[in-house]
């Protein structure tokens, strides 16, 4: 997973069961959990080649995971909404092996969060600024990742299960704390400027993909709303003439719509949120961005990160460049498309 989505997991495994069962009837609150990629899946958890360890095979970067609400079915099943929060790295594990791992993490904001915290530019410690950058992001997750029910998830339908939107929405009843963000942080224009790059070729191909699909259609390819809320308010400059989807995003500001595939909730435009950096938008931008690519990546394989490779990628610029390649790619490819047929 990436931070920004969330899912349904049916646990059934008796190891995992027992795991997420302790999880659940802890003190803690709220319920976290850690994902890490294992290839291969628990045929490996008790490979040596895949101990959590330096120099194994084994990814040491994973995913703070919250659980969102749960049920136990007859069959003794948990079925869980998950959520995805931060990335972390392992530092230490405590068991490699079965019924689960467990280990010492530390979450990793991006690099250019960190920097922005470190306002004392003559001290090269930046133990402080990550710890800053690490406690404004557990602030903020009551308002990035609005809380779901299981009764939210419930299909109408009864023969389609329980049913969750992949991105997680923001949740616009929640007042954000004051960050204390250093504004004259070099890399942010850099960073602010790749995101409207990013929104401008997300913009290119949606229209592309209409043509290409249906040019006569009045109704435009959806876009998910929790991406769509993410849409700077003020670029670093002004939207192409024919750039359309910060009319999509003033529609659904002015309707004031309930969206969702699934649970329902009202459409959070993130810029207006004071106390919202902008900085920690593009991050989430980042991230949920690939939810887009995936759904066209058989138009193309030249250009294919996994989530994994994502997720290891220490700074949001380097995600953003990296979507810029690949939307830029789909582009060309629709295009030919266009033109042969």
């Amino acid at each position: 997973e990436l931070p920004g989505l969330q899912n349904v997991l049916n646990v059934h495994v008796p190891h995992y069961t027992n795991m997420f069962q302790k999880i659940i009837h802890s003190d803690a609150n709220p319920k976290y959990f850690g994902h890490v990629y294992l290839p291969g899946g628990s045929d490996n958890l008790d490979n040596p080649d895949y101990r959590l360890e330096n120099g194994s095979k084994a990814s040491l970067i994973g995913v703070l995971m919250q659980i969102s609400d749960y049920t136990q079915m007859d069959d003794g099943r948990l079925v869980m909404v998950v959520q995805a929060l931060e990335k972390f790295r392992i530092i230490e594990a405590e068991r490699h092996h079965s019924p689960y791992a467990v280990a010492t993490v530390e979450i990793l904001p991006d690099e250019e969060l960190i920097e922005a915290f470190d306002v004392d530019e003559d001290d090269d410690d930046s133990t402080k600024a990550l710890a800053e950058a690490v406690e404004n992001a557990f602030r903020l997750h009551p308002y990035e990742v609005r809380s779901v029910s299981m009764k939210d998830c419930m299909a109408e339908d009864k023969t389609e299960g329980i049913l969750v939107s992949p991105l997680s929405n923001f949740d616009g009843n929640y007042k954000t704390p004051r960050t204390d963000i250093n504004s004259a942080v070099s890399k942010l224009d850099t960073v602010f400027e790749m995101e409207q790059k990013v929104w401008i070729w997300l913009d290119e191909m949606i229209k592309l993909l209409q043509q290409l699909v249906d040019p006569t259609a009045k109704e435009a390819i959806p876009i998910p709303t929790q991406v769509l809320g993410l849409l700077p308010k003020e670029p670093t400059a002004p939207w192409p003439d024919s750039f359309i989807l910060e009319d999509y995003a003033n529609k659904l500001e002015i309707e004031k719509l309930l969206v969702g595939t699934y649970s329902k909730s009202p459409f959070v435009r993130v810029d207006n949120m004071e106390g919202y950096s902008s900085l920690r938008r593009a991050q989430r931008l980042s991230f949920i961005i690939w939810t887009l690519t995936d759904t066209v990546i058989a138009l193309t394989n030249k250009i294919d990160y996994s989530r994994q490779d994502i997720l290891e990628m220490d700074t949001t610029e380097e995600r953003l460049e990296a979507a810029i390649s690949k939307l830029e790619l789909i582009c060309k490819v629709i295009r030919e498309l266009l033109s042969s047929s």
